[in-house]
């Protein structure tokens, strides 16, 4: 069985999910599966996204692994944390279109 993500980082991905829903488009046709959402359990829709045991392995690694590096925001330029959280939300099936709108600003 593949290795599942922390409590807080399931915690974590709730909070993301909630914050950037607005943004958020499902990758798969309707009907092909759970579609992630802050609501359902996040690991029964990677598991129905990735059927194989190695493959669910390494997304989940690889989720794992964006979610701590994400958690860094003040390490990273703005491009790489929207990049980052491109890749999370597209591990869980999620297309990410940010606003074109200034929706968060940046100050120093």
């Amino acid at each position: 069985m593949a290795s599942s993500l922390s409590i807080s980082m399931i915690y974590y991905l709730r909070r993301l999910l909630r914050q950037y829903e607005p943004f958020l488009k499902p990758v798969i046709y309707e009907g092909a599966g759970l579609v992630a959402n802050a609501e359902v359990d996040l690991y029964a829709v990677l598991e129905s996204l990735y059927l194989d045991v190695e493959e669910l392995a390494t997304a989940t690694e690889q989720l794992s692994r964006l979610i701590l590096l994400h958690q860094k925001k003040e390490l990273l330029s703005i491009e790489q944390y929207e990049a980052i959280t491109q890749q999370i939300f597209w591990i869980l099936g999620l297309k990410y279109t940010p606003s074109s709108v200034g929706k968060e600003s940046v100050t120093a």
